[in-house]
């Protein structure tokens, strides 16, 4: 695995939601969930050819999608905060991978800070690390990631797992992973993971 950069907090609305395909009026972009901020305000720049075919895939659907049929804006989009998510990394990692001239197999992860509005108690924090990984292949199906969580929980000593269905605006399928806490006597969310869409 090659460690992809991640030393970016304030991140465009662009990068942490759109390009992640997650519609403008989701609740997680609300303030309550989202930290925005004020200055800068707005993303100087957005890239121009991916930008239009995000906006494409929102308002019209494309690549097995019917989109979201409401008027996406760039104004939206160029919002500042501080990132909810490393997947922008990710995103931003396979925008790069995507505009090369021959595709090449790979393996990226990241572990860095990310900033959530969220009440305090003993599984949720306004400020926490996440762990990030992307396998990019062709063939590739759930068995392999399935397999490749197992394997990661497994060599930090985290062996009871269970993975349940989830909804994740940008992998199709998805699933959140849990394990059982004996401190708290109860399965936790311990990750999150999914097939990303094309």
């Amino acid at each position: 695995f090659t460690e992809m950069p991640t030393d970016n907090f304030v991140e465009s609305s662009f990068w942490n939601f759109d390009a992640l395909f997650q519609p403008q009026q989701h609740p997680a972009r609300d303030q309550h969930d989202t930290f925005f901020l004020q200055d800068p305000a707005e993303a100087v720049e957005l890239p121009p050819g991916y930008t239009a075919k995000v906006k494409r895939v929102h308002a019209q659907g494309g690549y097995g999608s019917q989109g979201y049929k409401y008027d996406w804006r760039a104004e939206e989009a160029r919002k500042n905060l501080l990132r909810t998510h490393t997947t922008s990394a990710s995103a931003r990692a396979l925008y790069r991978l995507a505009r090369q001239e021959k595709f090449t197999p790979v393996k990226y992860f990241s572990i860095d800070r990310v900033f959530r509005n969220e009440s305090l108690d003993a599984t949720h924090l306004a400020e926490f690390h996440q762990v990030e990984g992307v396998v990019a292949d062709r063939g590739l199906t759930l068995g392999h990631l399935m397999g490749t969580l197992r394997q990661f929980f497994t060599k930090m000593g985290i062996t009871q797992l269970r993975f349940k269905p989830a909804y994740n605006p940008y992998t199709e399928p998805s699933m959140e992973v849990f394990s059982y806490h004996e401190g708290l006597k109860k399965w936790v969310e311990v990750g999150n993971s999914g097939v990303f869409r094309p």
